[in-house]
């Protein structure tokens, strides 16, 4: 029995979620191991989308435990009204199906309102973070001073603590107007409150996890955000805060390397970018508005348009040097079915010179300038088309030049958002 990893090869919005409620089904456990409720996917199930931020994707299977991790900071108003969306719509949520890890941080109010404050003009510091408290969660984890679900197993503990963080923001940031508009009292009932609603959730899942090993349980684990925001390997600083490649599964989950056996890497047939940092391949024109309406992209926790671009090839290998993906998962294809050609970029021009290394400083990495090599599109629909031999020669070309490049098999081909529009090409990657 194996267990799978699955992670976004680019700067996410890939399209995660399909691909893992595809596959949660075959799965007894579905571990979310990194990030925070600034992330979103997409999921279509039983014919209606449902947006998750911090659930992981194999809530809509009944026999799906969902384990969310350690490496996880959680929002509990958040993740609450999350939890209740779901079961108004008729997806049970209950401590059996969802288990949160005791040693997960947890994101309180004044952690979203020094985000907030650092991305509006007083704070000076503008990254495009979406404000909802994630980097300072992180940074009260790393600085030893972050508050966890264990600590609410004695919630006169629990208050202590978060008493003892807010009086030392109030010294350091009390001219802030939204710090006034949340004071101790309110800090403490509010979050004692949405805190011991959710600890019938939470449980130990290193030993839970140890457990399920032992038993031959399969696993399947799912990041947020993708490589290229990792905060080690991405394009810092314009980055997520913890580790959202295949590499941060071991620390984020608690279980050792050699619990995942295959990976899946998860790539749109074109680039995608939100917020602010470098984009070689980034559009500026008619196409890149084309990509942007026919592929629907606009944030889903936030809203916010997505930069467009051309499929970038030497990221693509820099990512697959870092994650060693069993293979790649091409989603939306379907979005360039009008275009007369497409692109790949297949190298870099710096200063004059021409590299295929994806550089680590940001001065450079704005500097160059992609080299492109381009292809007749398919200019027919693909939305109805069920297996790999019968897409377009032209589309199959594509395919196979970024397979060429990369030195990864492409198992899985999507075609529209609903699940019967997937195309398994190596459906023995998949099992």
């Amino acid at each position: 029995m194996k267990n799978v990893a699955v992670a976004g090869a680019q700067w996410g919005d890939e399209g995660k979620g399909k691909v893992v409620d595809i596959l949660a089904e075959k799965f007894d456990y579905v571990i979310r191991y990194q990030g925070g409720h600034n992330a979103g996917h997409s999921v279509v199930f039983g014919g209606k989308r449902y947006a998750l931020h911090v659930l992981p994707s194999g809530i809509f299977h009944a026999d799906t435990v969902n384990i969310v991790g350690n490496g996880v900071v959680v929002d509990p108003f958040a993740l609450l009204k999350e939890i209740e969306g779901m079961e108004s719509k008729g997806i049970s949520v209950t401590p059996e199906r969802l288990k949160i890890s005791d040693r997960a941080h947890i994101i309180l109010p004044y952690h979203g309102i020094i985000d907030r404050w650092r991305e509006s003009g007083s704070g000076k510091r503008q990254i495009g973070t979406t404000g909802r408290g994630i980097g300072p969660a992180y940074e009260w984890k790393a600085s030893r001073r972050g508050v966890r679900f264990c600590d609410a197993y004695d919630m006169g503990h629990f208050r202590q603590r978060v008493e003892y963080e807010y009086t030392a923001i109030r010294e350091i940031y009390g001219d802030m107007d939204e710090l006034a508009e949340w004071p101790l009292s309110r800090v403490l009932e509010e979050s004692c409150a949405a805190v011991a609603r959710l600890m019938p959730h939470v449980i130990d899942s290193v030993y839970e996890l140890a457990e399920a090993r032992a038993q031959g349980k399969r696993m399947l684990f799912e990041g947020a955000q993708a490589t290229l925001l990792d905060v080690d390997f991405g394009t810092y600083p314009y980055v997520t805060s913890s580790n959202s490649c295949l590499l941060g599964i071991t620390a984020g989950a608690g279980v050792p390397p050699g619990a995942i056996q295959r990976s899946i890497g998860i790539c749109k047939a074109y680039t995608t970018r939100v917020g602010k940092g470098p984009f070689p391949t980034e559009l500026h024109d008619d196409t890149g508005t084309k990509l942007r309406d026919a592929g629907h992209e606009y944030g889903t926790t936030t809203g916010r348009p997505r930069r467009c671009g051309w499929l970038d090839l030497v990221a693509l290998k820099y990512v697959q040097h870092l994650n060693d993906f069993s293979t790649l998962a091409i989603m939306k294809l379907d979005v360039m079915d009008s275009l007369a050609e497409v692109k790949l970029c297949v190298g870099y021009r710096l200063d004059g010179e021409e590299i295929t290394r994806f550089p680590a400083a940001l001065d450079a990495l704005d500097r160059v300038e992609p080299i492109y090599k381009t292809f007749p599109g398919w200019q027919t629909p693909l939305h109805e088309v069920r297996r790999y031999d019968a897409l377009p020669t032209e589309a199959k070309n594509y395919l196979a030049a970024v397979e060429r490049f990369i030195g990864c098999p492409v198992g899985l081909v999507s075609v529209g958002p609903d699940r019967e529009q997937t195309i398994f090409r190596h459906a023995d990657l998949f099992n």
